[in-house]
C-alpha cells in the first residue's frame, strides 16, 4: 500500500518539481509512441535496453539534459512495467500522459531524515531536501516515493510499503454487510452506516455554480482555468472526507468483528451506462445516470479493498468472506422462502411465507452472515470468493 503525505515544497522548488513531471511524462509518451508504431513488416521497436540508450543520447542534445536523469530513467522502467503487466492481463494497455492528469514522477534511490515529531525531508534529484508533514509515522521498510501533484494543486509524497500491522483482539463477533445508496452500510446487527455529506449546503452550491460557469468559459482562458482549480479544490475536499470516512469505518469494523460476510459484486457493470444507441435507445437513462453516480461517490470497492487489506494485516485473525449476493434481498432470513414480492418496497420486507417483517437491507445483512457461517463451515478462505455461495438459514 502507499503511505502518503502532504509535501510543502518552498516556491524556489516548485519549478524544479514541475520540470520533473514534465520530463518523466515526456519519456513516458515517446516510449508509448515507438511501441505503437509496431508494424509486423517494419521490424522490432526499441526494447528496454536500447530505450535508455535512446535517452542518454537525448539528454546530450535536447532540454532533457536539464533535468535528473534518475526521474527519467525510472520513467521508462515504469513505462517497461506497465508494458508487462498488460501482456499478463492484470492491467490495461498503456495511455498516454497528459498535463491535467499525470504530474508525477518517481524517485528511485530514496533519503528520509525526520526532523521533529511533525517534519521530514526527502532528497528530490537536482533540488535537494523537500520538507513533508508526517501525518503518520513513517513505515519501518519503504521502497521507491513518488512525487505528485493532485487537480487542487496540492503536492504529496507516497512511499510504497506494507500495510502496518493492524491491533485487535478476538470478539467472537460475526457480521454480514449490505451495501447500498439509501444507506451505505448495513450490518446484520440492525445498525446503518451512512457516508456524511462530503460537501457543506454552501460548498455544493458553489461546486454547482463554478461547473455551469465552466461550460460556458471559452478552452484555454485564463479564466477558465482559475475556474478548473476552484472545482478541483472542492474535488479534493470530498476526495479527503471520504477516504477519511472509509478509514474509520473500516478500523471500527475489523476491530469489532472476528468475521465480516460481504458481497461479492460487480461494481464495474453495475455501473455501466444504459443510454444504448440511437436504433436501440435505454430506458430510465436519467434514473440509472443517477444510481451510478451515488455508487462512484460511496467508493464502494475502495471500502472493500481497505478492510480487506486491515483484515490481511491485523494480529488476531479477522475473516473477510465475499459471497454471491444473489437472492439476499428476496429471501426470508428466518424461513429461507425466496420470493420477488417478499420486498415490498426499498425499506420493507415481508415474507410471504411466514409473515416475517423487517428491513429489507437488515434482512439481506442476515442472508449474508447465514452465507458466511457456511462458507467458513466448509473452510472458505479469506477473501476467496469462488468458493463462496449463499446459503439460506437454518
Amino acid at each position: 500500500m502507499a503511505h502518503k503525505y502532504r509535501l510543502q515544497p518552498s516556491d524556489v522548488q516548485l519549478p524544479v518539481l514541475g520540470m520533473h513531471c514534465a520530463h518523466a511524462r515526456a519519456v513516458w509518451n515517446v516510449a508509448l509512441e515507438q511501441a505503437n508504431l509496431y508494424r509486423k513488416h517494419w521490424g522490432p521497436t526499441p526494447n528496454a535496453a536500447m530505450r535508455q540508450r535512446q535517452l542518454a543520447e537525448a539528454r546530450k542534445e535536447s532540454w532533457l539534459g536539464e533535468g535528473s536523469s534518475s526521474v527519467q530513467q525510472q520513467a521508462l522502467r515504469d513505462f517497461d512495467q506497465a508494458l508487462k503487466n498488460w501482456w499478463a492481463g492484470t492491467h490495461g494497455r498503456p495511455t498516454w500522459r497528459t498535463k491535467e492528469r499525470n504530474n508525477s514522477f518517481r524517485v528511485r534511490d530514496v533519503s528520509v531524515r525526520k526532523i521533529n515529531r511533525r517534519w521530514a525531508e526527502l532528497l528530490v534529484p537536482k533540488l535537494g531536501m523537500v520538507r513533508f508533514r508526517l501525518s503518520r509515522p513513517l513505515p519501518a521498510e519503504y521502497g521507491m516515493a513518488t512525487i505528485s501533484m493532485d487537480r487542487a494543486g496540492r503536492w504529496h509524497v507516497s512511499f510504497t510499503a506494507p500495510q502496518p500491522t493492524f491491533e485487535r483482539t478476538r470478539t467472537g463477533e460475526t457480521v454480514g454487510i449490505d451495501v447500498g445508496v439509501a444507506h451505505t452500510l448495513t450490518l446484520s446487527t440492525g445498525e446503518h452506516l451512512d457516508m456524511p455529506a462530503l460537501l457543506t449546503p454552501g460548498e455544493a452550491q458553489r461546486k454547482v455554480r463554478l461547473q455551469r460557469q465552466l461550460a460556458r468559459q471559452r478552452k484555454g482562458s485564463e479564466r477558465r482555468e482559475r475556474t478548473k482549480r476552484a472545482i478541483a479544490r472542492l474535488s479534493a475536499k470530498e476526495a479527503d472526507r471520504r477516504n477519511d470516512w472509509i478509514e474509520q469505518t473500516t478500523t471500527t469494523l475489523v476491530r469489532t468483528f472476528d468475521r465480516i460476510t460481504i458481497e461479492d459484486l460487480q461494481i464495474k457493470n453495475m455501473v455501466r451506462s444504459a443510454a444504448g444507441t440511437v436504433e436501440k435507445p435505454g430506458a430510465n437513462v436519467a434514473q440509472k445516470r443517477g444510481l451510478n453516480r451515488s455508487i462512484h461517490r460511496q467508493a464502494w470497492a475502495k471500502w472493500r479493498t481497505r478492510l480487506e487489506q486491515k483484515a490481511a494485516a491485523a494480529t488476531e485473525e479477522c475473516q473477510v468472506i465475499a459471497v454471491n449476493p444473489r437472492g439476499t434481498s428476496q429471501r426470508c432470513a428466518c424461513c429461507g422462502h425466496t420470493e420477488p414480492d417478499n420486498r415490498e418496497s426499498q425499506a420493507v420486507f415481508v415474507c410471504r411465507a411466514c409473515g416475517h417483517r423487517a428491513n429489507a437491507d437488515v434482512n439481506a445483512a442476515n442472508n449474508l452472515n447465514a452465507a458466511g457461517h457456511a462458507v467458513a463451515g466448509r473452510g472458505g478462505r479469506h477473501g476467496s470468493p469462488d468458493e463462496a455461495s449463499t446459503t439460506r438459514a437454518a
